[in-house]
């Protein structure tokens, strides 16, 4: 017992190993699984960070080991809830065509007309005349989150699972290639963490079995961006540029019927 705690208490003390430091960090607020990715980025690939119960053990050097505990002293933090605000614009654009018919046939000694004008010649015109209408829908949504966990967005109400998506979803999952969802609702995981004044916002595609339990998250094609806090933040605009999932989340088209979804949070 007595050699169990003396190597508990070097593993407390930083030490020198091949020009790295090893420390072990307790945390007090939040999982070192939260934490990982940020510190991993810090030290790179020369050094080491791993997960025990509530702390996290770093091999870098000292210069590193500074930054990841500066990092660590920032972040944890007491978790609190915080509020999102989406703002959806949707433009819906329907387009057709119509067809019409005028001039005359002639039959032996019956000629049948349709606005028959005596100069044209006998036969038939067809004319295609192709109308658009253009409607704007917007709303706001508030969402409640726990700081660090993930919200769902929902962008389309209900779409076929369609073997469009069954081929999108075995290109990025392959594990998921036996999924069997019939009506899906489409949309985004949007994970925020507060950091000071600034809020880390990683965004996720996803798609949920309508009314029902299970989703599949695009984690492959998350993205990570950064504004202030209560800066209105352009979700559709940094994502339809982003993948093709994404893309096909934010816009739809059925039924000469094209819908492009403008989608901003704010997170508070």
């Amino acid at each position: 017992m007595r050699a169990l705690l003396m190597t508990m208490s070097l593993l407390c003390l930083p030490v020198q190993a091949a020009g790295l430091d090893f420390k072990m960090i307790t945390l007090q607020h939040r999982f070192p699984q939260d934490l990982l990715p940020a510190v991993q980025q810090i030290i790179g690939p020369e050094g080491s960070v791993s997960a025990i119960d509530h702390h996290l053990v770093v091999r870098a050097t000292p210069a590193q080991m500074e930054a990841v505990e500066a990092l660590v002293e920032r972040l944890d933090t007491a978790q609190r809830n915080v509020q999102i605000t989406v703002r959806h614009d949707d433009h819906v654009t329907q387009s057709g065509n119509e067809v019409g018919a005028d001039g005359s046939v002639r039959y032996g000694d019956i000629e049948v007309g349709v606005n028959r004008v005596p100069e044209r010649r006998e036969g038939l015109r067809f004319n295609f005349d192709e109308s658009q209408a253009t409607t704007r829908r917007s709303g706001e949504q508030f969402l409640t989150v726990l700081d660090g966990e993930r919200a769902f967005i929902r962008v389309g109400q209900s779409v076929p699972f369609t073997q469009q998506w069954v081929v999108l979803t075995a290109q990025y999952l392959n594990v998921q290639q036996t999924t069997e969802f019939h009506d899906i609702t489409t949309g985004f995981a949007v994970r925020p963490r507060t950091i000071g004044n600034e809020v880390e916002v990683e965004i996720t595609p996803r798609i949920a079995r309508l009314d029902a339990f299970g989703f599949i998250d695009f984690e492959e094609l998350s993205t990570t961006v950064r504004v202030s806090r209560g800066q209105w933040l352009d979700i559709g605009g940094i994502m339809q540029s982003s993948d093709q999932v994404s893309r096909e989340i934010l816009s739809r088209s059925q039924f000469g019927e094209e819908k492009i979804n403008r989608l901003q949070i704010k997170v508070d």
